[in-house]
């Protein structure tokens, strides 16, 4: 089981790590991957396509020591500092998450 306290980061921490090379899994309910990626900004944009689409996105995953775990409140202000709350995909995570 994942220590909770030990794979958060805060909110400045992931906005410095948003850009370094690691992979990162974009996870749905039940621990399903929907995708993996190169950076936690490709995993935020990933994220929300896949809500857009209707998938419920449950974490962001960063799979190599130390493990990160981004959960929903930090996707949804990682969206929100990147975004453009205009933006159409934006708008459609919103109202699917």
């Amino acid at each position: 089981m994942i220590d909770r306290t030990l794979t958060r980061r805060s909110d400045e921490q992931l906005d410095y790590m948003l850009h370094e090379t690691a992979n990162w899994a974009v996870t749905s309910t039940n621990g399903k991957i929907l995708c993996e990626v190169a950076s936690l900004h490709c995993a935020v944009e990933q994220a929300v396509d896949f809500g857009a689409l209707g998938h419920r996105i449950v974490a962001l995953i960063r799979e190599r020591d130390p493990e990160v775990v981004v959960f929903s409140g930090q996707i949804r202000a990682l969206i929100d500092r990147l975004f453009d709350p205009n933006d159409y995909m934006v708008a459609l995570y919103a109202m699917k998450a």
